[in-house]
């Protein structure tokens, strides 16, 4: 019986958040793959355009200015030869390393206080976390032949009003798995 093969990657995550008139700036959440000997001699290449969340309110005032979440979609890209005899793959996103969890995961502030939630989902409802198969969904494909595109979506919730400004980032990891 064959093992299946693992790899995992770390992708340093980003957030930039200058407080300005009760509005953050952005937060750049970047899923990055670089590849070394083992996706290379898989086969398979893996890559991402990232994460960028746009303006974040964390406060809501007297009707003034309302908390809402943030948006955002990437796309992880998996590209594959035939020549790499394997079946099929499996991504799993780790947690953060703020509060190592995956539901709620976190960025921290490298000012201190109170670390910002966000998570990284399959679906464009936000329903279905992208995890580990033991909190969230795996990414699972049949075919190791082509350029499969996996549409990801982040989201910052509302109403984290004790958040300090600052700069906020985080690593993840991505665990991708041959299947023989």
């Amino acid at each position: 019986m064959t093992r299946p093969m693992t790899h995992r990657m770390t992708h340093p995550m980003k957030h930039l958040w200058r407080y300005k008139s009760c509005q953050a700036a952005a937060l750049v959440l970047a899923l990055w793959a670089q590849l070394n000997a083992a996706l290379a001699h898989a086969g398979c290449a893996v890559s991402s355009n990232g994460l960028a969340f746009g303006a974040y309110r964390p406060l809501s005032v007297g009707g003034m200015l309302v908390s809402s979440p943030v948006d955002s979609v990437t796309t992880v890209s998996v590209n594959c030869d035939l020549a790499s005899g394997l079946l099929g793959y499996t991504l799993k996103l780790g947690p953060s390393a703020a509060g190592n969890t995956i539901a709620p995961r976190f960025l921290a502030n490298a000012g201190g206080g109170n670390p910002m939630a966000f998570n990284v989902y399959t679906d464009a409802g936000h329903s279905a976390i992208w995890g580990d198969g033991s909190t969230g969904n795996v990414i699972t494909h049949g075919v190791l032949n082509g350029t499969f595109q996996h549409t990801l979506y982040g989201r910052i919730p509302a109403g984290q009003n004790t958040l300090k400004a600052g700069s906020y980032s985080g690593l993840l990891t991505i665990t991708v798995t041959y299947n023989p």
